[in-house]
């Protein structure tokens, strides 16, 4: 048997459930911690090192070393040569004038089996003054970002971060004329050669001299040959705007656009031949055909497989499984390339490719080869949150369940509330259709929680149907027994406390976002209704929907969200465990977690059966993954006749995030700004993933 061993310490809370949604882990990250590999590389010490350096003032020798790290790696491991000294003295120098020292002058001496790069590096000089002569059609501003990076005020106010390299300033100028050229001005010349330093070197003004010509824009556009659809539908395939400046790449691009349309509608070898030439323009107007030969229609006929791995275990029909939905259909890359990426995404493969054959009787067949990945897992988790405090965890995991390519997890983590475990089973193509997914999974829970104990059994299904590549509608079925022991709370306030529970309901799930885990643009809307029985006998309809918008600004990123919750009880009071909580890491962080609300008179917290949390976050990058955020989050917790927004509470923060591939740690301090005398000045957060 063989298996993938992970080990993964993470110094954060690992607390996956909001107590508000009691969200299930979901499986889209199956396989997203499939390993570490741990690349150790021995480098020797300067003292070591057959290169050594006189004449350094400017940098320390470690930063010149590893500048030319691969240079020296050779002189070390190869031995000392007049052509490896040679090609180390070159790049030294390279690195030099990189950095504005453009008076540099390397040389080398080899000694024994050493090579002494002697370096003089004179002045350094900095870009000190930026001018544009000639410029109409666009300002100063537009062309400094193109020309440095940068604005002018910031070049004046961080000239050290602008050192003068005349390469570098060569390059502008071409992105200069690179940007003129797509804006139509194809006859723009842009000449940056005029350069004046200054009598002690140290300084560098430079003029760029442009001369921008007639602006080209796109004429008549033309469609011959084979057009099969209309002029309106062609224009609106070709994704440019016909009616503005034209440059050869965009005309291009109008090509590619309107192949992959042609495409996408079965002429799998449609040629298009583009004819665009400035020289025929009229007044500015340049005329472009597009001469058209769509061939004949093809139709999916299939796939071929080839497993290269080792010891294979998926199954053969697999793959013709997965493309089935295709057969006999007009032959779409867009939907093939669909199919291939949730292959991808699946974890089953380390390799997979695929080639499309074309057939004699006009069908298009798709052969792959691919290595399946070690689909057996066992990981350990250790990590702290400041609700569950210390907790540790194993996984155990097949992602190709009999070789059907279905993914079986166990995991169970324990607390110091307590011990959670499950059992689930990921199928992402029930019943081989390609957008009905199926969950089933049973659950066990002994926690500790505030005010009681509980403990509970049980078990969920749940199917989904992703109507529209952005939407997803859904239903699900869980039941369990629980029984509340432990308690500090009166029993006429904490509700029924041994009992069964049966939960049917509908979701929804329209989803923008750019990324699951760590999403920076898009939004996500969902919604879900269920009607719950305790012991056989109708208790409750709930509703709960949330949105969370994200957009980045600058180099910084807001997140704003809004969620809210709604338990009606038909005739006796909900269990505790049943109701909503607020307050904590990723509601209202002012607030412990689940303080926010009504307490017993020892301050035990009771839960409520509607909620609101409105959260506003504003990221901003310090350093490497380092980020800072400010935030500000508003809420309630009350009792289902109590609708609205009113007895709401605040917090404003400060916190930490650290990027990981698996989702961001947070640290958070909110402050309650209006708090009463039973409550906290604030509370400290540290846990895993994002807020909202």
């Amino acid at each position: 048997m063989s298996f993938r061993f992970a080990l993964i310490f993470t110094v954060a809370g690992l607390i996956f459930a909001s107590p508000l949604a009691r969200c299930q882990a979901r499986p889209e990250t199956e396989g997203a911690l499939a390993g570490a590999g741990l690349l150790l590389e021995t480098v020797k010490s300067a003292g070591e090192s057959r290169v050594q350096f006189t004449g350094v003032r400017s940098f320390k020798e470690e930063e010149i070393r590893a500048a030319i790290g691969e240079q020296v790696r050779e002189i070390d491991e190869k031995g000392v040569s007049p052509a490896r000294a040679d090609d180390a003295a070159y790049y030294v120098a390279s690195f030099y004038r990189k950095a504005g020292f453009s008076k540099v002058e390397t040389s080398f001496q080899i000694t024994g089996n050493k090579v002494i790069i002697r370096i003089n590096e004179g002045p350094r000089t900095l870009l000190r003054g930026l001018d544009f002569v000639g410029n109409r059609a666009f300002s100063d501003d537009v062309l400094f970002e193109y020309m440095i990076g940068a604005r002018r005020r910031r070049l004046e106010r961080e000239p050290d971060l602008f050192p003068f390299n005349q390469n570098e300033i060569n390059a502008g100028a071409d992105r200069v004329r690179g940007f003129y050229v797509s804006e139509g001005y194809l006859d723009a010349l842009v000449d940056a050669s005029n350069v004046k330093l200054s009598r002690d070197g140290r300084s560098a003004t430079v003029v760029v001299r442009i001369e921008e010509g007639m602006r080209y824009t796109f004429g008549e556009i033309q469609f011959e040959g084979q057009t099969l659809f209309s002029r309106s539908e062609l224009i609106a395939a070709t994704r440019e705007k016909t009616d503005g400046p034209f440059s050869r790449t965009k005309a291009i691009a109008m090509q590619r656009n309107l192949e992959s349309f042609y495409r996408t509608r079965g002429y799998f070898m449609v040629d298009i031949q583009l004819s665009a030439d400035p020289a025929n323009a009229r007044n500015g107007r340049v005329p472009v055909k597009f001469t058209i030969k769509a061939g004949a229609l093809y139709r999916f006929d299939g796939v071929t497989a080839t497993n290269l791995t080792r010891k294979p275990r998926l199954r053969e029909s697999f793959f013709p499984r997965r493309f089935q939905h295709l057969q006999g259909e007009i032959y779409n890359p867009e939907k093939v390339d669909e199919t291939y990426r949730e292959l991808l995404q699946s974890g089953l493969f380390s390799n997979l490719r695929y080639t499309p054959t074309e057939l004699p009787d006009n069908t298009v067949r798709l052969d792959f080869t691919f290595q399946e990945a070690k689909a057996r897992e066992v990981g350990f988790t250790l990590g702290y949150g400041t609700y569950d405090g210390f907790k540790m965890g194993i996984r155990l995991a097949d992602r190709n369940l009999f070789g059907n390519g279905r993914p079986l997890t166990l995991d169970a983590d324990y607390s110091q509330r307590g011990l959670d475990a499950q059992l689930m089973y990921f199928d992402p193509w029930f019943l081989d259709h390609p957008r009905i997914t199926m969950r089933a999974k049973i659950f066990s829970a002994d926690r500790t929680e505030k005010g009681y104990m509980k403990k509970e059994v049980g078990g969920r299904v749940e199917m989904g149907w992703k109507a529209l590549p952005h939407f997803e509608v859904g239903a699900f079925a869980q039941g369990s027994t629980v029984k509340i022991t432990d308690s500090d709370i009166d029993p006429a306030l904490i509700g029924p406390t041994d009992y069964q529970v049966l939960i049917v309901g509908i979701t929804q799930t329209t989803d923008f976002r750019d990324n699951l885990i760590a999403p920076t643009r898009g939004w996500i809307f969902s919604t879900s209704i269920d009607v719950g029985t305790i012991d056989g006998k109708r208790a409750f309809t709930r509703s709960i929907g949330r949105f969370s918008y994200y957009r980045p600004i600058g180099k910084m990123q807001l997140a704003l969200g809004a969620r809210a919750g709604l338990i009606e009880p038909v005739d006796e009071s909900i269990p505790i465990d049943l109701r909503f909580f607020n307050g904590g890491a990723t509601t209202v962080r002012s607030f412990a977690e689940r303080d926010l609300g009504p307490k017993d008179r020892e301050g035990h917290p009771l839960g409520g059966e509607f909620f609101t949390v409105f959260n506003a976050e504003l990221t901003i990058p310090i350093t490497g993954g380092l980020q800072g955020a400010v935030f500000a989050d508003a809420g309630n917790l009350r009792g289902h006749t109590e609708l609205g927004i009113s007895d709401m509470r605040y917090a404003i923060g400060v916190g930490l995030r650290y990027a990981l591939p698996v989702g961001p740690i947070r640290l958070d301090y909110g402050i309650n700004p209006n708090r009463r005398a039973d409550e906290d000045f604030g509370a400290f957060h540290f846990s895993f993933g994002v807020a909202f």
